[in-house]
């Protein structure tokens, strides 16, 4: 504990947070690279060819944007500029959140039931509900969900408590997060549910708004960029020449130590080279959550139809051309269903978030408030 003796007591002060757009934007790229590689990564894993390499790589170097997403949430949660009554602040997010959990949970289970596994009479969904994870991106709403129910007592921590309080409690969380998942994936004891599924994630919420305004110096940025590539090395060769039947396993976790070491490191590096410019990221993102909740509806159809890649070429195929190309059609998507009124709830915007709202010009950092701009308070973008 003596490292955060060192630590001063009062928050760093405000920076712009418009970063944080077209940080979400790129990574949900990202996101959308991990769902297109992983059955490539499970399947190929056997003959651990020049191709399961390769998608080794790239999905080990993807793994930072949960976390990421994650922390930016928090940073934004978490304000106490916010100031909302939680109340007033859980009625948004009931909008934000909760109708998308409920249709888009509905939604996947039926695909799921009946495109995916229309054989597997031992597929039960209501237990897959109670996993918190009925579908493979959507645990992220019910982490989000969890995470959101628990703000206003963490917001504490940001209002009354000290930087020194706020580094201790979000690393403590993020230690127990990483021991939790090191015990239950490695031992096999234990196992996530719809109740306790967004614990492990607390402490990169809290982080992201401890790491929020820290601004790096050149000397910093460095050292960001060497442990970002040092820790998705260390993922690539864990997860091909660890130890146990299937190695790929745990070391691709979010809370694993290479994952871990990557997402905060991103995190920093994203504030830093991304506090001007991007317009079209910031365009981009308002459909972003869009994104997050179609692309498993187009990705597994159209990948059943092209099948597994087994060559390098096909492996460098799904994991730049069609994220994105994934990512463009499910974005227009978007576009079209938000301006529908019965529609824009399920995608979030039943509240009063407008998706075609451009973001607001940066304003100089000496004249800076702590708000953000309104294309920045959203939480649900993963």
């Amino acid at each position: 504990m003596a490292p955060l003796d060192r630590i001063g007591s009062e928050n760093l002060p405000p920076t712009s947070t418009a970063w944080m757009n077209p940080a979400r934007a790129i990574a949900i790229v990202a996101v959308v690279t991990i769902h297109s590689l992983g059955t490539v990564v499970e399947e190929n894993y056997a003959g651990m060819g020049p191709d399961w390499w390769v998608a080794n790589g790239f999905d080990s170097a993807a793994r930072w944007s949960v976390p990421v997403f994650i922390m930016i949430s928090g940073a934004l949660a978490l304000d106490p500029a916010r100031g909302n009554k939680p109340r007033k602040f859980l009625s948004k997010r009931v909008w934000r959140i909760g109708i998308p959990l409920v249709f888009w949970t509905a939604v996947y289970v039926v695909f799921r039931r009946f495109y995916l596994l229309p054989t597997d009479d031992g597929w039960n969904p209501g237990i897959a509900i109670l996993t918190g994870s009925p579908f493979v991106q959507l645990y992220f709403l019910y982490v989000l969900a969890g995470l959101t129910l628990l703000t206003p007592f963490f917001r504490l921590l940001s209002v009354h408590g000290s930087r020194r309080l706020q580094w201790g409690t979000g690393l403590i969380f993020l230690g127990i997060g990483m021991l939790d998942q090191w015990v239950s994936i490695v031992f096999d004891v234990g196992e996530a549910n719809i109740a306790t599924r967004f614990l492990p994630m607390a402490g990169f919420y809290i982080l992201g708004w401890v790491l929020r305004d820290v601004v790096l110096s050149p000397r910093g940025v460095v050292l960001a960029w060497l442990a970002l590539a040092g820790a998705i090395a260390m993922t690539i060769v864990w997860a091909g020449l660890g130890p146990g039947e299937k190695p790929w396993i745990f070391p691709y976790e979010y809370l694993s130590p290479g994952v871990v070491i990557a997402s905060l490191a991103a995190y920093l590096l994203l504030h830093h080279h991304m506090n001007t410019g991007f317009r079209l990221l910031h365009w981009f993102y308002p459909y972003s959550f869009g994104v997050f909740l179609l692309h498993p509806l187009l990705l597994y159809p159209l990948r059943n139809e092209m099948g597994l890649p087994t060559t390098v070429p096909g492996v460098i195929l799904h994991a730049i051309v069609m994220p994105i190309v994934y990512t463009i059609i499910c974005a227009a998507i978007t576009w079209l269903a938000v301006k529908i009124p019965g529609v824009r709830a399920v995608f979030g915007e039943g509240g009063p978030r407008n998706p075609h709202s451009k973001p607001n010009p940066r304003v100089p950092r000496a004249r800076k408030s702590t708000s953000a701009p309104k294309t920045d308070t959203d939480t649900t973008s993963a």
